[in-house]
Formats: C-alpha cells, structure tokens, sequence
C-alpha cells in the first residue's frame, strides 16, 4: 500500500553518462527540487547513474523503497543507449515477483500516434528507429510531451512502484512535470515554505554565532546557512498548513533580520549586482568600473540585471599597464613607483573612471590572479579594491588576500568590489568583509 503524501518524500534519480562524467551540469535535479517543495513534497535522496539497465532498475527499486515516488529524468530517447523505459519493466518485474511477463514492453497505440503526428507536422516521415519511444512496461502509462517526440512513462496506481519518467530536455520536462506529476504529488493540507537571506561581509561561523539557538537541529523552523564565493545565505523551512507553515516562516525571517541586521542584502533569487543596483537606483547615482585582476567580472555581475542601464554606465577593463595609463589616466610613474598592484594604482583606476564615466560612483580592482606573478609583499590572491564616491568628495581601498585557483579568486574578488561598495552605498565604507587584509585607506580628494 502506498503512503499517504502528507509529508512525502520524493526521490530524484537523474540518468545519463554524461552526466555521470560530469560533461554536462545536471540542472534537472535542482528544479525538480524546488517544485516538490513548492507543491508540498519533501525532496529526499538525489541519484545520478550511467547508461545501464541494471543499475537504474536496481536505483529505482532501491530508492522505491523509501520514498513515496522516485521521479526519473533521461533515457528516453530513441537510441541504444537510452534505456530508462527497459530499467523501469525490469524494475516492475523484480518488485512484483514476475522477471517474464512484467519485463516485457509493450508498445503503446497513442505513443505511434502522437510520433507520426510530430513527425508529419514537421514534414518528415517516422524514422523507424523512433519506434521504440511509443514503448511502455506492463502496468505504466504514457505521458503527453507536446514539446518533443518521448512521452514520458509513469507506473499505474496498481504497481508496486511509483515511477515517474520524464525526458532529459529541461525544455521538455519541466512542463511535463508540472502538467503530468506535480497534480498526482500536491499535498492539498501541507505546505513545505522555504526562504533564504542572503548576506554578505561575514564568514559562515560567524554568522552562526549571530543566528545562535536559531540554527538547534531540534527547532522548527529549521535554520541553516550554506556558503559559497563569498556569499552566505541563511536557509529556513517551515512545515504545516498553509497558514502556519507561511506565519512561523516569516516569524523566523524577522528574528534573523533582527540578529543579522545589515549584512543581509536580499531574500531568495535576489543577487548582490541586484541588491546594488536596486539601492544605486533609489539614490538617483551611477556607476563606472575599472578592472584590471578581474577582467569585466563586475562588469558582467552588474549588466546581468535587466534594467542596469539606468545606473550602470559602463567600464573598463585594463589589463594591462598601458591600458591603465591611456585608457583611464593612471600616471606612469605611479606605477613605476608603486606597482599595479597597490592601493596607489588602485584608488588611481577608480578616480579615473569616475572622471572618465561622469558617474557618481567607481569600482577598481587590481591584483595578482595567479597561479604565478606573486611576491613575498604581493602573493598570488592579494587584491586592491577601490571605491570612488563623487558625494562624499573620498576614495576607500582596501587590500584584500583571497584564496584558491585563479578563478576563484576572480570570482571573489568580484563579489568583495560589490559588498565594497554596498557598504559605501549605506554609508558604512569600513564595514567588516570577508578576506579584507588591511584597514580601509582614505583619499579625501576626488
């Protein structure tokens, strides 16, 4: 007998050995995550397995067995390797206790009709290889995909497994989903309601030092933080009905803003480019970049916002030395004498652009990337960043030693020029950032 789905958990088996190989990024998993939250399901165990019947029908037993449904993306294409229909009669044989019958398939008369009708609209005629898509275990039924030539495949209530298939396309499975499986998993009285903070300036120990009993593994809601290029992000879930799941949700979210204050910058897909662009508009200021180590990476955070035009008005990227002599009027000898990397050259790149961009507001970024170039004085992660404020007639750099590969640090130091100048944004340019190295340096002259 199949569980209730109060409180469901459902597993996601993703198939394919490119995926296995890690020669694509398996971007089915995360959606399908977050849809059976939103619905009311609780995500439990993910799984990738390669191109092999056995070991997908044994995934689908086995993960079966302590889940509610298993929902399976890929291998339902046309070709030899795609095997996710022949796992899941293999998978019904063995459950049942019928290896013959039951690890058949049959082919499906609605299958045939839907790929002769795909293939007719796009004026061709069925390849006969295509054939095998209309192909279904005993005890499954077909599921409508207008989008692309493979239904995808679900278990009858009177098996003993409840299977999804659905195809690998997101473009294919995602509607699928939606239309076919999420109807059959909603809980209509139980809601699982997620929310994250972001927050930026603080490592992940220290931000569970503010949040303190928040973060009991007994409590509900649960609090969690998860870390990633510089970013912490505080994760709560509460479970119950809609009403009661959503009001302890924001109870929770206004107990961390009340210990976390200013450090965080949004809530769910809200980013730090967003966050800054959000508050440059409010202001009524601009902004201007010059990047040197991180070669348009803050460039490309920023214009990633629909609408950025309206406070970004562009940068430079001047990798090297000319670049920051001609292009954004670093003097020479100042290089000469200081060296690229330095707050001197740095706070120069941000004043420049200033000028150059009429903006109110500059970032600069210069420093060593690695994995050579690095000196006992300036090592492979040491960065200067600058921030250039028109208002307050000032310049602010900060040295920074960040650690990694090349494109980590990158990568970081981007993310750092955005909380630099977040936290110039409200007014609080010496406010504690991670990998900060040095205290702040002011130049009171624009």
């Amino acid at each position: 007998m199949k569980r209730a789905l109060q409180h469901a958990r459902v597993a996601i088996l993703s198939v394919g050995d490119e995926l296995v190989l890690a020669q694509i990024e398996d971007t089915n998993a995360p959606f399908l995550a977050r849809r059976l939250l939103e619905i009311g399901a609780m995500p439990g165990e993910r799984r990738t397995v390669g191109d092999d019947q056995h070991a997908i029908a044994h995934a689908m037993l086995d993960l079966a067995r302590t889940h509610v449904a298993v929902i399976v993306t890929g291998g339902l294409g046309p070709t030899l390797d795609d095997l996710t229909r022949e796992a899941l009669a293999e998978a019904i044989a063995i459950a049942s206790g019928d290896s013959t019958e039951r690890a058949l398939l049959v082919e499906d008369p609605a299958g045939i009709a839907h790929l002769k009708m795909w293939f007719e609209d796009m004026g061709r005629v069925m390849p006969l290889i295509n054939r095998k898509q209309a192909l279904r275990p005993h005890a499954s039924r077909l599921l409508a995909n207008p989008l692309g030539t493979a239904p995808g495949v679900a278990t009858l209530a009177s098996a003993p497994i409840s299977v999804y298939c659905l195809p690998g396309p997101p473009r294919e499975m995602q509607p699928m989903f939606d239309a076919e499986v999420a109807p059959h998993l909603a809980s209509t009285t139980h809601l699982i309601a997620t929310r994250a903070l972001h927050t930026v300036g603080r490592g992940e120990s220290a931000l569970a030092e503010l949040l303190g009993d928040l973060m009991d593994r007994t409590r509900t809601p649960s609090v969690g933080t998860t870390a990633r290029g510089g970013i912490v992000s505080i994760r709560i879930r509460a479970e119950g009905s809609a009403a009661s799941a959503r009001a302890a949700l924001d109870a929770t979210t206004a107990v961390c803003r009340e210990r976390v204050g200013s450090l965080i910058f949004g809530f769910d897909d809200e980013t730090l480019a967003s966050s800054v662009g959000a508050m440059l508009l409010a202001q009524s200021r601009t902004l201007a970049t010059a990047e040197s180590c991180t070669g348009g990476l803050v460039s490309a955070l920023l214009t990633d916002i629909a609408g950025s035009s309206a406070w970004y008005l562009g940068g430079f990227v001047v990798y090297a030395n000319a670049r920051k002599i001609e292009d954004v009027g670093v003097p020479s000898e100042m290089i000469a004498r200081y060296g690229a990397v330095s707050h001197e050259t740095a706070i120069a790149l941000a004043r420049g652009a200033l000028h150059r961009m009429g903006s109110d507001y500059a970032i600069s970024t210069t420093g060593i990337a690695g994995p050579s170039g690095g000196t006992p004085e300036k090592p492979v992660g040491c960065v200067f960043i600058a921030i250039a404020d028109r208002c307050s007639q000032q310049v602010f750099s900060r040295r920074f030693l960040f650690v990694g590969a090349r494109q980590a640090i990158r990568e970081r130091a981007a993310v750092m020029a955005l909380a630099s100048l977040r936290a110039a944004l409200l007014s609080d340019p010496c406010q504690s950032l991670l990998w900060a190295e040095s205290e702040l340096v002011r130049v009171e002259a624009i």
